[in-house]
């Protein structure tokens, strides 16, 4: 098996696939390998979706503009997670943001018509799409919920509560910067600065650069 299939494996497409139908999959799909610099623009905000993209190696983001112009970050995505697979499908097939690498990254793009051969073809591959559009609608779902949270310790409180749920303990490993979790919430880094600084001092939350431990969850719980 070459690097790439058994590389792919991991992937939730190609999840618990046979070798032979990973193997055939790649010997009768047209897809390209790009790579892309850091700092490069992947696709705009506004671009058709003809393909569909699962990043090999590096670090993407999705991020839109809006007219007031504020930046919010919508995903990042790691090694072998998708891009484009909803939007393919759709008669609006337009990307909703801009997805720019931010570190050195490399792209496999497969075509439209391959991606429905091997739905018809292959019922573990449709499962695993199925799952994977589940899967996305269900972090659309969080993400609209967070910003439908109308202050900002409300936003922060969801944010730790649903980490602690995720990692099971009170000390919550925080893998993003305080940039990255402003926009992650949709609110200016200054205003998250000061939130988590007045949440320390009523002694709900203390915290480190990536490290934020809940002291009160009662309190918290409240937000």
């Amino acid at each position: 098996m070459s690097v790439l299939s058994d590389n792919l494996k991991s992937c939730i497409l190609f999840r618990n696939m046979k070798c032979e139908d990973l193997s055939n999959f790649l010997n009768m799909s047209n897809y390209t390998i790009e790579k892309y610099p850091k700092g490069n623009v992947v696709v705009i905000e506004g671009n058709k979706c003809e393909e569909l993209g699962i990043l090999l190696e590096g670090l993407l983001e999705a991020q839109a503009l809006y007219p007031s112009g504020k930046l919010l970050t919508l995903a990042r995505l790691k090694p072998m997670e998708t891009f484009g697979e909803a939007i393919l499908f759709s008669k609006m097939n337009e990307f909703p943001a801009t997805i720019g690498a931010i570190k050195d990254s490399k792209i496999m793009f497969i075509k439209k018509n391959n991606l429905i051969n091997c739905l018809t073809n292959c019922h573990k591959f449709m499962e695993n799409f199925l799952e994977l559009l589940s899967n996305k609608l269900l972090i659309l779902n969080k993400k609209v919920k967070m910003l439908s949270l109308e202050n900002i310790s409300k936003k922060i409180g969801n944010f730790l509560m649903e980490e602690y749920n995720k990692q099971g303990s009170n000390t919550i490993k925080v893998s993003l910067s305080r940039k990255e979790m402003a926009e992650h919430m949709g609110i200016q880094r200054p205003s998250l600065s000061r939130e988590l600084i007045k949440m320390k001092k009523e002694g709900i939350i203390e915290f480190d650069k990536k490290v934020i431990i809940i002291k009160d969850m009662e309190a918290l719980s409240k937000f």
